[in-house]
């Protein structure tokens, strides 16, 4: 049975401003699913212990679905929290950097990234069992 997803609020998104590391609240650490590491500290990602070498973008798109490992993730979420609510170019952007990061890290393993037709992107890891919740 397919529900369709449902918006993540916009806060559970975004990315933690560089300020609070300034006001003592911790920064961001690693990420973490399977054999997948992304560091947000030093801007690393390793698959199978190998370095992954990630555009900007690409890194914050797999920042963005690592922290919602299991959760189906719209186009138009992704498009608002990596791309900036800003962005006025295509949404297939999405689509295109999406198949950047399967490439670059399905050398190195089995598949993580994962389209749920018509409802969007999850990231799910070998530890992830049972249904895919859908996005609140």
């Amino acid at each position: 049975m397919s529900r369709a997803a449902q918006p993540v609020p916009a806060a559970a998104l975004e990315r933690p401003h560089p300020a609070r590391a300034l006001r003592g609240v911790p920064a961001p650490g690693l990420l973490r699913s399977g054999d997948l590491v992304l560091d947000e500290e030093r801007w690393t990602v390793h698959r199978a212990g190998t370095p992954v070498d990630l555009s900007p973008t690409e890194f914050r798109l797999l920042a963005c679905l690592l922290r919602h490992q299991g959760t189906v993730l719209s186009k138009s979420q992704l498009l608002r929290t990596v791309w900036g609510w800003g962005y006025t170019g295509q949404s297939q952007v999405v689509e295109t950097y999406v198949s950047y990061l399967r490439r670059k890290l399905g050398r190195l393993g089995p598949p993580l990234i994962h389209t749920r037709r018509g409802a969007g992107y999850v990231l799910t890891g070998p530890e992830i069992q049972g249904p895919v919740r859908p996005a609140r």
